[in-house]
């Protein structure tokens, strides 16, 4: 379509609001209560404009852009109106700062005054500088409110967890109530009391921690002021700069703004233009990111054991001993275990270094006894396709929903929001628990409501797993449905795949000694003659070894990570890794040298993902997903036996295998909600464990 905003011509495609377009076109429109994310609202008035034709003034935030429309944005009388409406908004709202002439040497002079315990102006607000008030201020030339001011009532709130909300800065803009409600589905805020007593709060005025909250910190994101903050971040400097990273807390694959200073994390925000999460993050990759990076018990050096007790040695005496003592064992005497929190650079190399060096059994890992291998297995057995890679949308079209044994805002949070999307245009959502009253759906699906069943690992434990999940794909099947497995940490997909591309040895007798670069058993003192383990944070495992390597996390290490979809995704490094912790391929590399292996001498991460997709065809698109080009999925094989590695290909066998962790908080060995006190506050509401 063809349009004229304040007499220059512009085209736009769709159906987007005159507030979009004249955005698109580099054209100003001041608006505060619009959202991108969230539907139109209409409640600032700060973005009216005059359409020929019409009869006064339009919010450009609501109002469609039609072809042939003639639009004046910044007429006298429409300036004039702006200004008195951001007037009337700033006389609830703290405003000395805004309109003084010498707000610029306040900027330059003090930048560090802002612990302070009521916000009187712009220089003691923890949305200095990145406030949309003060953009918009700046823009509209404003220098002299004629109104009286008035503090809206009530004291900054410091009873939550993670969150502060100071109603003295707010502009009742109702994106916070908004988010809440459309995309997370938590309805927790609310606009209280009415007239000029308005402010944002909860049902009774209750805490947001007894209010059902999920801590997402949505509702942080999308206010336009300082009103609602980040306590973590509340008076700290801005951040030197910024990045993005792949999230591997959980196993939905969200993208993330990292700010860095100082060499550190200094906070995250979920991206917006994130694949995966769109803007949405959940409490852990919001607020726990930087805390679990500088964590106190993060592994700093190599330890080696000696006279009973672990010393900090060098990487090449640590690497020299680890070869000297792993040379003594015979083929099927060292068990490895990895992590489903690890890169797929670090996990083909460590199948690589078991298989080849080693000569162990199959590497253990959490997806044996996964979602995913279980609806794998029950395709092998069919002999029929049982697609593994699906899309978070699809989920939008469902009619039914069918919702097994998860926890979706702690174990599946973004995909939590696609079953509110579908709940919210009318699909039905049943919840149940993993155990024979899943059973007792097949007689509630409908051909003509499409179901789609999602369901966790902890439908397919146990002696009975594999009949359940084949009953429900069976029904799902007989109704036009889709059955949907969900793993829960980061790259369970992405390590099944890895692990198939790797023959399954014979089991030895007895493993002597244990490579440990993930989750094992209790580890009891004497179990095994040498323990080497390979991590980013000690424990009592590590407090066991012989032998310990420094492990980068991913987010200090380049690595590639396949979400719950199938989507794979390269994520760069944020920060450079404390200490001397090295990636985990690196460091498997230097000791496969050691030990006379040939072909690992990778020079990069691009030189692993090169090997990786030789090996593994299923990650053909590695290269795709690197380059940011476009959405790239793992390569999903025919159906039937024969395009199979075996039934029992991935599967750990001894002393090392392990099934998949149920905590969804434990990170490489760190678990976030016995270890952060504010965590613990939010999950002791629903998970015993805290």
């Amino acid at each position: 379509m063809k349009l004229l905003i304040d007499g220059r011509a512009v085209t736009a495609e769709g159906t987007p609001t005159l507030l979009e377009v004249a955005r698109a076109n580099g054209i100003f429109v001041p608006a505060l209560c619009e959202h991108p994310a969230l539907e139109p609202y209409a409640a600032c008035r700060l973005c009216l404009v005059e359409v020929k034709g019409r009869k006064g003034f339009v919010p450009a935030c609501s109002t469609r852009a039609e072809d042939g429309q003639e639009v004046m944005t910044a007429t006298a009388e429409i300036q004039a109106l702006r200004k008195g409406i951001l007037e009337l908004i700033l006389a609830e709202h703290p405003h000395a700062c805004l309109i003084c002439a010498e707000k610029p040497s306040c900027d330059d002079l003090k930048s560090t005054i802002r612990k302070t315990g009521e916000v009187t102006g712009c220089v003691l607000c923890p949305a200095n500088g990145r406030c949309e008030l003060q953009r918009v201020v700046e823009a509209m030339g404003l220098g002299l409110v004629p109104f009286p001011s008035h503090r809206r009532p009530g004291e900054v709130r410091r009873d939550d967890p993670f969150i502060d909300r100071d109603n003295s800065l707010c502009i009742l803009c109702g994106r916070c109530v908004r988010v809440c409600q459309e995309i997370r589905g938590a309805s927790v805020l609310t606009f209280v009391s009415r007239g000029s007593e308005t402010v944002i709060g909860t049902a009774l005025d209750r805490r947001l921690l007894d209010s059902a909250c999920q801590f997402c910190g949505a509702c942080v994101d999308v206010c336009p002021t300082g009103s609602l903050m980040d306590r973590g971040g509340r008076y700290d400097r801005p951040a030197e700069a910024g990045t993005k990273a792949v999230c591997a807390l959980c196993g939905q694959g969200c993208r993330l703004n990292a700010g860095i200073r100082e060499g550190r994390i200094a906070g995250t925000s979920p991206d917006m233009d994130g694949p995966v999460n769109r803007g949405q993050a959940c409490v852990k990759g919001r607020f726990l990111v930087g805390p679990a990076l500088s964590h106190p018990r993060r592994l700093l050096k190599p330890l080696v054991r000696e006279n009973g007790s672990l010393r900090e040695a060098g990487w090449e005496e640590a690497l020299d001993l680890a070869a000297k003592r792993l040379a003594a064992f015979a083929a099927g005497e060292v068990a490895v275990s990895a992590s489903a929190q690890s890169s797929c650079e670090d996990l083909f190399v460590l199948q690589r270094f078991a298989a080849e060096v080693l000569r162990a059994p199959a590497v253990a890992g959490p997806w044996t006894g996964s979602a995913a291998a279980g609806l794998r297995d029950l395709g092998r057995t069919a002999g029929r396709a049982l697609p593994l890679n699906f899309r978070m949308t699809d989920i939008d079209h469902a009619r039914t929903i069918v919702v097994i044994g998860e926890d979706l805002p702690v174990t599946q949070p973004i995909v939590g929001l696609h079953v509110h999307r579908a709940a919210s245009m009318g699909a039905e959502v049943i919840k149940v628990d993993a155990g024979k009253r899943a059973l007792g759906l097949v007689s509630r699906l409908d051909r003509s409501k499409p179901a789609v069943i999602l369901f966790g690992p902890s439908l397919v434990g146990g002696a009975d797993g594999p009949a359940r999940l084949a009953a429900l794909e069976a029904a799902a099947a007989a109704t036009g449905g889709r059955i949907i497995a969900l793993d829960r940490e980061a790259n369970v997909r992405g390590g099944l795949a890895i692990a198939e591309a790797f023959p399954t040895l014979p089991a030895s007798t007895g493993a002597r000694a244990l490579y440990l670069a993930g989750p094992h058993p209790k580890l009891k003192p004497g179990e095994a003659e040498l323990v080497i383990v390979q991590g980013s944070y000690g424990d009592e495992i590590s407090a066991l070894a012989d032998i310990v390597f420094p492990e980068a996390t991913s987010f200090e290490a380049e690595g590639t990570f396949v979400n719950v979809e199938g989507r794979i995704q390269v994520s760069r490094p944020a920060v450079a890794p404390p200490g001397e912790a090295r990636p985990g391929w690196r460091i498997l590399q230097d000791l496969a040298g050691r030990l006379g292996a040939k072909g690992f001498g990778y020079g990069s991460e691009a030189d692993v993902r090169a090997a990786l997709a030789e090996a593994a065809p299923a990650f053909d698109a590695a290269a795709l997903a690197a380059s940011n080009e476009g959405p790239a999925f793992l390569a999903e094989g025919p159906a039937g036996a024969a395009a199979f590695a075996g039934r029992d290909a991935g599967r750990g066998r001894g002393r090392a295998r392990v099934a998949a962790p149920l905590d969804p908080d434990d990170y490489k060995g760190l678990s976030l909600v016995l270890e952060n006190k504010s965590l613990k506050l939010v999950r002791g509401r629903r998970c015993p464990r805290s």
